[in-house]
């Protein structure tokens, strides 16, 4: 499995198209989270000098997002990729075994998703203390929250691109590993519309408010627990049903 995992990382190395891929996710996130502090008197009526240090943190951190639908649409792609007619049969020619195959794909996006994030993040923070310092807006604090926020934001891109590819895995389809991930992405935004009652029990289910615990400076140990319990449960469902369909096709 180790062998094929970097066979995948020379495929994207090689491959202009995965290349360029990678390329523009990593410039679009750092440019978007660039926008966001920039424009931040502009979306909430503050002057730059008037954050505090976590806030621009907070803020640059945004950027992540856009690394997260990036990755999912990459990782989509990439299973989809050799899934197709053809290059299917040479794959499982090579890894017969079916669950190695799967194993080995998910490997390879969750640890491709681990570097582009904490790449991504180390450039945010050189970028961030080099703001805070020319505004002279204090230290920048190593504390719990700090580390807090970093991990939220990795987990957040980790998952999602996780989800993009057990989706690509079941549908057949590089829509349909997109169109399922950004549904669980963007679903709780809608259900927020709805009474207090029925919004508040629905997102309890919903991955976004685990991952938002991550960032939540104020959240207690029993909240982590429960954050991780509904993260693992929405990845180890998902992945079943995704490789019980996979398992069954005849290609």
């Amino acid at each position: 499995m180790k062998h094929l995992i970097k066979a995948d990382f020379k495929k994207i190395m090689y491959l202009p198209s995965y290349r360029y891929m990678i390329l523009a996710t990593i410039l679009l996130s750092i440019v978007f989270g660039i926008i966001f502090l920039f424009t931040i008197e502009v979306t909430q009526g503050k002057l730059l000098t008037e954050l505090s240090v976590l806030e621009v943190i907070d803020i640059t951190l945004l950027g992540m997002d856009a690394a997260a639908i990036m990755l999912i649409i990459f990782a989509a792609i990439f299973v989809t990729k050799d899934l197709t007619s053809g290059a299917v049969h040479t794959n499982l020619a090579i890894t017969p075994i079916r669950r190695k195959y799967y194993l080995t794909k998910l490997s390879f996006i969750a640890i491709l998703s681990i570097i582009i994030s904490t790449a991504l993040i180390i450039v945010f923070f050189v970028f961030d203390q080099f703001i805070i310092s020319i505004n002279q807006m204090g230290a920048l604090s190593f504390d719990s929250g700090f580390f807090a926020k970093i991990l939220g934001s990795v987990l957040m891109v980790l998952f999602y691109s996780l989800l993009s590819a057990a989706g690509a895995f079941y549908f057949q389809s590089t829509p349909g590993g997109i169109a399922f991930a950004l549904s669980v992405m963007f679903l709780p935004a809608l259900i927020k519309m709805f009474p207090d009652d029925v919004s508040e029990l629905l997102l309890s289910v919903f991955p976004e408010k685990s991952l938002h615990t991550f960032i939540n400076i104020n959240a207690t140990n029993s909240s982590w627990v429960g954050a991780i319990t509904v993260l693992l449960i929405w990845i180890m469902l998902t992945c079943a049903i995704s490789f019980w369909r996979f398992k069954k096709i005849d290609y």
